[in-house]
């Protein structure tokens, strides 16, 4: 993560001088290499991992900022200046780690390459950039044309990622690149396994007192497990002996018998959703911002409407609560196919985060508007603030993605603090689980719930797995309170 972070803030300090044109994302594979090209003005960078030889009379510059040189880490961004602008024509990017595989497998997939084709099948070609193969990509880097080359260098422990966006094509981004030569020692490493040879995660019962309450989870096998380099945007809503999970934005149909997850079908859809929510007489609804709301019911679509961002419905599925990130949301009523709003500013928010519907309540999880922090601010169904759920001295928790009414109080899923927290029917505060107690988890993510027929609660979240082969789906069943 270290190693991202310093990936990102090098370029995206580079662009703020940059603007071009975007090219559509398409993955390409290449043998060619890298030939040396005599330079006029030589300068060489000497680093831990590589040397790079440039030529200093076609432009090529850097700022102190833009160098880091470590043991295990080089890396470098060099821009050649737009004459008489502040622009650039092309950024070039090099970046070589001593890391873990986690890095080199998150960009095969986010560039169009199959993790198994490539480990087990072998079946792409390579560009040899620095004395080392790589993977070839084109495609953008927000709104730029881009062209990267990355390697896993296993015995070395090695990542490899070279980024150049702008004018990839100019031919001083070949020249530059035929002078590096980068330099890594076997150590005789081997990576970690891939998902597919990798022990999925389980877990047993757990208990844990908070207050006078004893809160019972139950882990729920997932049929087939459920990978996602997604850790954050899963959702699931349950009716009847059906459980619809949200995946990387795709639907999915589950049969669950209160103790699994078994897979019953993907569900074909035309947009890619976030929110999920049920409604009493089985219906499904659908959103995502700059995307349509939808219901489906009994294996198909039963209604489309534009206009909407986020939405929570209500249980009756005749309104529900539209909103973004400010507090200026709207309320949608469903009438004979038509969809009528109305305003619905919840003042007392800063920024929204969350939002959920329930039979009485409208919670709105978000930054308080007096800057004291992260809150559930809990309304009544015409938008009137009815109390403010916080942390045990009032202020501000950290990130909820999921709350509701209990039998005898509110529970919340703080998913930034990894905390299963409660509170009385009057607000006040009771106490708090961690994951691991609860759970048996080391780090998750709490994706969101949903509130069972019986007032147990499904938990989803995001874990990784102990041998760090895969980021699994995983959900839970919660009691006890």
């Amino acid at each position: 993560m270290k190693n991202k972070l310093k990936i990102s803030c090098l370029l995206l300090a580079t662009l703020m001088l940059f603007t071009l044109a975007a090219c559509g994302e398409e993955g390409t594979e290449g043998t060619e290499q890298k030939e040396p090209v005599e330079m006029q003005s030589p300068q060489t960078i000497h680093t831990n991992l590589w040397d790079l030889t440039y030529d200093e009379q076609d432009g090529w510059v850097y700022e102190e900022n833009d160098f880091y040189d470590e043991d295990t880490y080089s890396s470098i961004s060099l821009t050649i200046p737009k004459e008489g602008s502040e622009e650039s024509v092309v950024v070039a990017g090099i970046y070589v780690s001593i890391e873990d595989p986690g890095d080199f497998r998150d960009y095969l997939t986010s560039y169009g390459f199959d993790e198994y084709e490539y480990a087990v099948n072998q079946a792409y070609d390579f560009t040899q950039v620095g004395g080392i193969d790589c993977l070839e990509s084109e495609g953008n880097y927000w709104g730029s044309p881009c062209l990267r080359y990355f390697s896993r260098v296993e015995g070395a422990g090695a990542t490899v990622f070279l980024e150049i966006v702008g004018e990839y094509e100019d031919e001083r981004v070949d020249k530059l690149l035929s002078g590096l030569t980068i330099h890594l020692e076997d150590t005789g490493n081997e990576d970690g396994p891939w998902y597919w040879e990798g022990e999925p995660f389980s877990a047993e019962a757990h208990s844990v007192m908070v207050g006078t309450y004893t809160l019972d989870s139950q882990w729920l096998p997932i049929t087939d497990c459920i990978m996602t380099k997604e850790t954050f945007n899963h959702a699931a809503a349950v009716t009847g002996n059906q459980a619809f999970l949200l995946v990387n934005g795709a639907l999915k149909r589950y049969d669950y018998d209160g103790k699994s997850l078994k897979f019953a079908e993907d569900v074909v859809l035309n947009e890619e959703f976030e929110d999920i929510s049920a409604d009493t007489t089985g219906t499904i609804w659908l959103s995502n911002f700059m995307a349509p709301l939808i219901s489906w019911k009994d294996g198909a679509q039963t209604a489309s409407y534009e206009g909407t961002d986020h939405v929570a419905m209500h249980p009756s599925g005749t309104w529900g609560i539209s909103w973004f990130s400010d507090s200026a949301c709207e309320k949608i009523t469903l009438s004979g196919g038509t969809l009528k709003t109305e305003p619905m500013v919840f003042q007392e928010v800063g920024t929204v985060s969350h939002l959920m519907v329930d039979e009485n309540h409208i919670y709105v999880c978000g930054s308080a508007a007096d800057e004291s922090g992260h809150k559930v601010f809990v309304y009544d169904t015409k938008g009137t603030l009815q109390m403010t759920l916080a942390d045990s001295d009032g202020s501000g928790l950290g990130s909820v993605t999921f709350v509701a009414e209990t039998a005898n109080g509110y529970l919340a899923l703080d998913g930034n603090m990894r905390e299963v927290v409660l509170w009385t029917k009057d607000g006040a505060y009771i106490g708090k689980a961690d994951d691991g107690d609860l759970f048996g988890t080391s780090y998750p993510w709490f994706c969101g719930g949903t509130k069972l027929t019986d007032g147990s609660i499904l938990v989803l979240m995001t874990e990784e797995r102990a041998d760090e082969s895969a980021e699994e789906l995983i959900a839970y069943k919660l009691s006890g309170f």
